[in-house]
């Protein structure tokens, strides 16, 4: 009966939200902004909600100002608190706790990009990711480091968590960095200032500043600016 209760005073909101989330046009994108402020962590100013966006979470996600959070984004975040076994990736450039993600100023988050910040993502001012870009601090493996020849264990998410087994690492970017369309960013990776990720690369380690990163699995093939 309480369940039920819940569900009709929650009802209303949840009609309010899937209304404004495919509203076009700039009375949707106000009206999400007054939403979200309610729900982020934090929300800057002159931020661009667009049609179409998931938070997971909401209150362990900042937006910091002029950032354009772009049309079929997927955000999720909050520490993953349950006990399946997994490989830790340290990053000691990520300032925070896990689960927390945060988008520094005048960023663009492109089109159905997805970012999973379960173990944690800090993307500095002026970045921008293209169309379709992946960015993973969280995510399932093929098999276990501790049993590699178990047949057990699946990759999936609504198999027994005993079969399970996940890489968690938290992600940094610093100022600067591009993202070019398709590409896939893995737990723990750093990527120093003023770089460049090029199409369709999938990004396995860290990048110190000023590199062109291209490759699967990427590498640095040279400057993204020539040093004169």
């Amino acid at each position: 009966m309480i369940n039920k209760i819940k569900i009709l005073v929650k009802f209303p909101l949840d009609v309010w939200l899937l209304f404004i989330t495919y509203l076009p046009g700039s009375v949707g994108f106000k009206l999400r902004y007054r939403y979200w402020k309610k729900q982020l962590k934090y929300i800057g100013k002159n931020v661009r909600i667009d049609q179409c966006v998931y938070f997971q979470n909401p209150q362990f996600i900042s937006l910091d100002d002029n950032c354009w959070i772009d049309r079929g984004v997927i955000i999720l975040a909050g520490a993953d608190k349950s006990q399946r076994a997994r490989r830790y990736i340290k990053n000691n450039l990520f300032p925070f706790e896990k689960g927390m993600v945060y988008i520094g100023k005048n960023n663009h988050i492109g089109s159905f990009s997805i970012i999973s910040g379960i173990g944690g993502v800090y993307i500095s001012d002026d970045c921008t990711f293209s169309a379709g870009v992946k960015l993973y601090s969280f995510s399932h493996h093929f098999r276990s480091d501790d049993f590699p020849s178990d047949k057990k264990f699946g990759f999936g998410s609504v198999i027994e968590h005993s079969k399970q087994y996940m890489i968690e690492g938290p992600v940094f970017l610093d100022k600067n960095v591009g993202i070019a369309l398709n590409a896939v960013i893995l737990p723990g990776v750093s990527i120093k200032k003023d770089s460049f990720v090029m199409i369709n690369s999938v990004v396995t380690t860290s990048f110190d500043e000023n590199s062109l990163i291209a490759g699967n699995p990427a590498k640095r093939i040279k400057e993204r600016f020539i040093n004169t």
